[in-house]
């Protein structure tokens, strides 16, 4: 009797399944339903990781087994979930296994082609695609989802393959061609390594039957084609590991009002799939949600978002075309692309901060609000940050619950004055801020660099300094973190002490790395053309108490830098 799946609660998946054991061959046979993954199902994902454990796994299990002795034996690569649609199997759970599957099949086509065109045009034809002399079509065994599909036919599947290659124009794609590439490489490699010609002609057969007779799966299979999106939003349930933006663009589907407004709604997600790279998709829905509608109390973004939609009638149409437009504007905003200058130093800082709490209420000034507007909200976000999490360190719910709640109002009334009051009400006073400050150590370097650089520009008064790329201008600590001789007993207290930080140009550093002080600062700081840095020649030595000294002494710098702007109308 076949098994019945269950999701988390324990209760049945609204129609049964059937379960079998199938190779990899099978699946893919010219015999078999064609496999299509669905519009709203994830792209390809798989890093290079994954792609060299599922290749290093293949060919361990061959070595297990040499010559016949695999011949009762069986690779088991997990399961599979299809629903059976008519002519062509819908694929919610596998992609990732089976198209990386196909794509070592074209690896291995091109490389019996090499030796034998017929050999690689029976392994197209049994697993990859066929041509039909009636129709003039090629049938392929497996159809990636929309954005993937055409990239992957050109990419792997075609025969001969188009020159010049695709050009990739999706994260997925960039993915599928290292796949391509890395499976391609190993198998030319371990040709060249047993002997060109009828040696690697005949070790690629075996890779071939290992895979397509050998590799096996369980293929969990509905009868019920309606149900499908239900399934895919069942398998979530059971922790499969469907993302939020998989969910929601079946969702929105599932709800378009027709077949135009779907495609639509196809465009306006390859624009949303289109800034992973850049940004994660997951991240900017869930800043999206967070600007518009304040503090989420759940992790599980898709359910509150999924109620919304249907308590409120969201258009499906509508807030896909809204998504779209969010996404390349966020997009912008984590890279810190704007025309006005200041306005892209504010947007570095937060990414130099790895503040990405902050991202919602940006969503919303740049939203709502002018230049000098938004202007004025990123620099009291950047204090509220430096003082609340940079340098008091304090758990950061109550900050992020101010943000989103200041994100959210100011998409009501437009009130910067208000959201600039309500960040400074939470933020440590200028009191506290220069008393945490003299005691301060910040570990994460890349913040460590703003705080220094900020330091850097109010000491120069005059023209900025670029230090913002390490490998060009790296964070130096004065008493080393690995130094040639002794460390200090209180070692790890003072090692990212800010007073114990500056900055250097990377050879300056590179040369004076682990040295002491005296040599430091002969072969290092003196070479600086950094004030920070230039500062340092005029200490004796460097202890505890200097660190101290120096650290009370930046601290005078940093009301001038990070307070709140004036009273706001």
């Amino acid at each position: 009797m076949l098994p019945t799946v269950r999701n988390s609660t324990g209760g049945c998946v609204p129609n049964q399944y059937g379960a079998e054991k199938k190779t990899i061959g099978e699946l893919l046979s010219l015999t078999s339903p064609p496999i299509t993954v669905p519009e709203w199902q994830r792209s390809y994902s798989w890093e290079t990781p994954q792609v060299e454990t599922f290749w290093q796994d293949l060919l361990m299990f061959s070595a297990q087994y040499p010559g016949d002795n695999i011949e009762d034996q069986e690779y088991f690569l997990g399961s599979i979930v299809l629903v059976n649609s008519g002519p062509a199997h819908l694929l919610l759970d596998g992609q990732q296994r089976l198209a990386t599957a196909t794509i070592l099949l074209s690896a291995l086509r091109d490389a019996l082609g090499e030796f034998n065109q017929d050999a690689a045009t029976r392994l197209s034809q049994q697993y990859i695609t066929e041509y039909d002399d009636a129709t003039e079509q090629n049938t392929y065994k497996i159809t990636l989802n929309t954005y993937d599909s055409t990239f992957f036919r050109d990419e792997v599947q075609a025969t001969p393959r188009p020159e010049p290659r695709p050009d990739p124009q999706l994260e997925s794609h960039k993915l599928i061609r290292r796949a391509r590439d890395l499976l391609t490489d190993a198998i030319r490699a371990k040709g060249e390594e047993i002997g060109a010609g009828r040696p690697a002609f005949d070790w690629a057969l075996r890779i071939r039957r290992v895979l397509t007779g050998h590799t096996s799966v369980v293929s969990v299979t509905s009868f019920d084609e309606d149900n499908a999106a239900s399934v895919f939003e069942t398998l979530n349930d059971r922790g499969i590991g469907l993302s939020t933006p998989d969910l929601l663009r079946n969702l929105l589907l599932r709800r378009a009002n027709d077949e135009n407004a779907r495609e639509q709604i196809v465009d306006h997600w390859r624009t949303i799939l289109s800034i992973e790279g850049d940004a994660k998709v997951d991240e900017f829905l869930r800043h999206y949600w967070l600007s518009h509608h304040g503090d989420l109390k759940t992790r599980s973004l898709y359910r509150v978002m999924k109620q919304w939609i249907l308590d409120e009638n969201i258009d499906s149409l509508e807030l896909s075309r809204d998504l779209a437009d969010a996404a390349v504007s966020y997009r912008d905003l984590v890279t810190a692309r704007d025309d006005d200058i200041d306005l892209q130093r504010a947007l570095e800082s937060v990414a130099m901060l790895g503040a990405k709490s902050l991202y919602p209420a940006i969503m919303s000034a740049y939203d709502v609000g002018t230049n000098d507007e938004r202007g004025t909200l990123l620099h009291a976000l950047v204090v509220l940050f430096v003082r609340f999490n940079v340098i008091a360190n304090r758990e950061s719910t109550r900050l992020e619950t101010a943000v989103y709640s200041v994100a959210r109002d100011l998409r009501q009334d437009g009130d910067f004055g208000a959201a600039v009051r309500a960040l400074s009400e939470i933020a440590p006073t200028d009191d506290e801020f220069v008393q945490q400050f003299t005691r301060a150590t910040v570990s994460r370097r890349a913040s460590a660099r703003y705080i220094l650089r900020e330091l850097e520009h109010a000491k120069r008064e005059t023209q900025e300094v670029q230090v913002e790329v390490p490998s060009r201008v790296h964070v130096e600590h004065i008493y080393p973190q690995n130094p040639d001789g002794a460390k200090w007993a209180n070692h790890n207290a003072v090692i990212n002490r800010l007073g114990n930080l500056t900055l250097l140009g990377a050879p300056l550093n590179t040369a004076i790395r682990n040295a002491n002080f005296s040599t430091k600062k002969r072969d290092g700081y003196a070479g600086s053309d950094l004030v920070l840095t230039q500062e340092l020649l005029e200490y004796d030595d460097w202890t505890t108490d200097t660190i101290d000294a120096r650290q009370t002494e930046l601290s005078t710098l940093v009301l001038g830098i990070w307070s709140f702007p004036g009273p706001q109308n």
